[in-house]
Parts: structure tokens; C-alpha cells; sequence
């Protein structure tokens, strides 16, 4: 019988924007939880500089992003079982930027992006028009039920 990690670790470590990291925690550990999953996941709350400098370094990209999720089981062919499923890094100010854009809450947005990061680490994907679909309504659902318990 496995035994039923499901850790999630949230540092924020952006030297001014706070979220609740509780939340963070709830939300990330009911998608593992509806997911099948008994891994744990590490969630780092950072600034632009910090995103900025993470994308350049692993998509070539010179600019900030949302979100950024870094895989321990990316390769399938790696026998080694990680207990983690990865890390997802959210950029806070992007997230605050994006709640003004689309009319709702910072926390909600922040949220959303540990949601669509989590996703990704689960092996959800937005390549095709049906990928990003599913993922659009998985990522939907989880948030509908993070709002209704809040």
C-alpha cells in the first residue's frame, strides 16, 4: 500500500506581493487528489526579475512569464520513481497584471496559475485545439471548487 504523500511546499520568496499559502496547498492537493496522484509538488511564488532570468535560461525567452513548471518525470524512460512531481514557479506580478486584465481577484488569478502549472506537471498539455480543451475545463473545475469552498 502506498503511502499518501501528496506534500506541497509554497515558498514565497517575492519581496513585497503575500498570497495565502494555505490555499495554495488546498487547491494543489485536491487536483493531485482528483488526479490519482500521491506525489508531492513544490510551489515558488517569485517576482519578474526572478521569472524573467528562469525563462531565458530554459525557453531562451528574454521576458517574463506566468507560470513555469519544471518536471521530474519528463523522461519516460527514466526507471527512477521521484515523489515529486516537480516544481511550478508563478510570477506574482504577472499574476497581479493578469487579475486587473480579466476583472478578477489577485488570489484567484494566482490560483489559476498554480492550477494550469499543476496541469502541466500531470501531463496535461495545450499543443492542440482538444488538448487545450481539456485542460481549459479541468482547470475550470478545479478553480469552481476551490471558489465554493472559499
Amino acid at each position: 500500500m502506498k503511502t499518501e504523500l501528496k506534500k506541497v511546499n509554497v515558498q514565497n520568496i517575492h519581496p513585497e506581493l503575500k498570497v495565502k499559502k494555505k490555499t495554495i496547498q488546498l487547491l494543489t492537493k485536491h487536483v493531485l487528489t482528483s488526479e490519482k496522484t500521491d506525489s508531492s509538488v513544490d510551489v515558488i511564488l517569485v517576482d519578474d526579475k526572478f521569472m524573467r532570468r528562469l525563462n531565458k535560461k530554459f525557453t531562451n525567452k528574454d521576458k517574463t512569464t506566468d507560470v513555469l513548471s519544471f518536471g521530474m518525470r519528463e523522461d519516460k524512460s527514466d526507471a527512477i520513481e521521484y515523489p515529486s512531481l516537480g516544481d511550478i514557479y508563478v510570477s506574482l506580478d504577472q499574476a497581479k497584471r493578469q487579475a486587473v486584465e480579466y476583472k478578477i481577484g489577485f488570489e484567484e488569478e494566482v490560483a489559476r496559475l498554480v492550477t494550469h502549472g499543476l496541469l502541466h506537471l500531470l501531463g496535461y498539455d495545450h499543443a492542440s485545439k482538444k488538448e487545450e480543451t481539456i485542460m481549459r475545463k479541468k482547470e475550470e473545475g478545479y478553480l469552481e471548487k476551490l471558489l465554493e469552498s472559499s
